[in-house]
């Protein structure tokens, strides 16, 4: 055991570290035993042995260093040096307990102390932070910031989502992320937004969930330059029935991609509806048969986007020793108003929920600002000239990295206005730290 240490992350190594064993430990340590206990389970329970022997100024140091730690167990970690990965590890401790064995006053008296220091804490370790390369099709990867859009089209750079190629990490366990997402957009605050995330297995396409209006079958084609993919779709109808309004269909590579999890598809409307009274739902067809009908969700007025209730694709449980039959995904709508009612669809994101975060706003993020999302803490923030705030509420599983396996992540963005423009950006970066049970 060459180099064993307790103490927190966010301190000056000086401040931060209590040596139990290798280099710099203080005055008074003769040794220290580490019981080292790996286990599959979320936590493990370890007692470190430590051999003092010295002053009673040293020994009294060692003590009060020591039980400073219980009080502060929240942002406490086992911090141990390893050899195969050549780098610190680092696990969160859970409990720490601080017990003297028998004879502790005499023995203390006379200059030695044997003292049991008994730790639960989780059984992976994890690396320092390290920085994350991102991509899309604006070119190679890059660690300085990837500038994403709130679209997707053939112009080179216009994504709504990013790749992590994490084949050359070296992952045995999935990794934690940190990510910063910057509001660049110079025009309204960035609203509520969402991101999610899906592993690609290897020799596969990238999985294809933008949904544009003018690829389904139905609907009247407008050109815009404002649309994303230059176009969108107006609807037309009247009476109070439900009406079928566009449908697209999702092939046997894509729905297989999806399985394990769900999409959470999102409506963007090239004009908001001034309706009260519009409903939408989707249905899923099978073979031409009619297997699943959606919740209905009711839109805002003047609301520029709509999500709706998540979908779970394929349907039922499959084993996928084969890919899976094409999906039919039906859109319809419907609205008691009097009179005719139209209906201008932009696009739809199918955003994957198998890593996933949504942010409501509460205050909006404004140009320049910048909000965190930190799966070791579990924990969002905002950042205005480094000072932390709360700008939204966070919903979600949190964004990990799977190992070896290519992964996407997309993302939709929205305004304080209640509109989701497709020239919206962002500017992302990424860091991660690896994880591994044994040192």
């Amino acid at each position: 055991m060459t180099n064993l240490a307790i103490g927190r992350l966010d301190l000056p190594e000086e401040q931060a570290w209590l040596q139990l064993a290798g280099s710099a430990v203080m005055d008074g340590l003769v040794g220290a035993d580490y019981q080292f206990h790996p286990t599959d389970e979320k936590t493990t329970h370890e007692t470190v042995q430590l051999h003092l022997r010295g002053s009673r100024a040293q020994l009294r140091q060692w003590l009060d260093r020591l039980e400073v730690f219980q009080p502060q167990v929240d942002d406490l970690f086992l911090r141990l040096w390893s050899d195969d990965s050549q780098a610190y590890g680092y696990a969160r401790i859970h409990q720490l307990n601080l017990k003297s064995l028998p004879g502790h006053l005499v023995s203390h008296e006379r200059g030695s102390l044997e003292l049991d220091l008994e730790i639960v804490r989780e059984t992976f370790f994890f690396s320092d932070e390290l920085p994350l390369s991102l991509s899309n099709s604006s070119g190679p990867p890059q660690e300085t910031g990837l500038k994403i859009f709130n679209h997707d089209d053939e112009t080179a750079g216009h994504d709504n989502w990013f790749k992590i190629d994490v084949g050359n990490l070296a992952l045995k366990f999935p990794a934690l992320t940190r990510f910063q997402f910057e509001n660049n957009f110079d025009g309204p605050d960035l609203g509520d937004f969402w991101v999610g995330s899906l592993p690609c297995k290897l020799g596969q396409p990238q999985p294809s969930l933008n949904l544009e209006a003018e690829d389904g079958n139905g609907g009247t084609v407008v050109n815009h330059s404002l649309a994303s993919g230059g176009m969108y779709c107006q609807y037309n109808w009247s009476g109070s029935d439900w009406q079928t309004l566009t449908s697209w269909v999702l092939g046997p590579i894509e729905v297989s991609q999806l399985a394990e999890g769900s999409v959470l598809p999102l409506l963007r409307f090239f004009t908001p509806s001034l309706s009260a009274a519009l409903q939408l739902r989707i249905l899923i067809y099978l073979q031409g048969k009619l297997v699943f009908e959606g919740p209905v969700t009711h839109s805002d007025s003047g609301k520029g986007f709509l999500n709706l209730d998540p979908l779970y694709l394929p349907l039922g449980e499959l084993p996928l020793k084969s890919y899976a039959y094409h999906h039919e995904l039906m859109l319809q709508a419907k609205q008691t108003d009097a009179g005719g009612h139209s209906l201008e669809l932009d696009d739809i994101l199918l955003l994957p929920q198998h890593a996933f975060v949504g942010y409501h706003s509460l205050s909006g993020l404004s140009y320049s600002e910048k909000m965190i999302e930190d799966e070791m803490s579990g924990k969002s923030w905002s950042l205005q000239d480094g000072l932390e705030f709360k700008s939204h509420a966070r919903i979600g599983s949190g964004l990990r990295l799977q190992p070896n396996l290519p992964q996407y992540f997309w993302c939709f963005q929205t305004d304080a206005n209640g509109r989701a423009p497709i020239d919206r950006t962002l500017l992302v970066k990424a860091w991660y730290r690896r994880q591994w049970r044994l040192p």
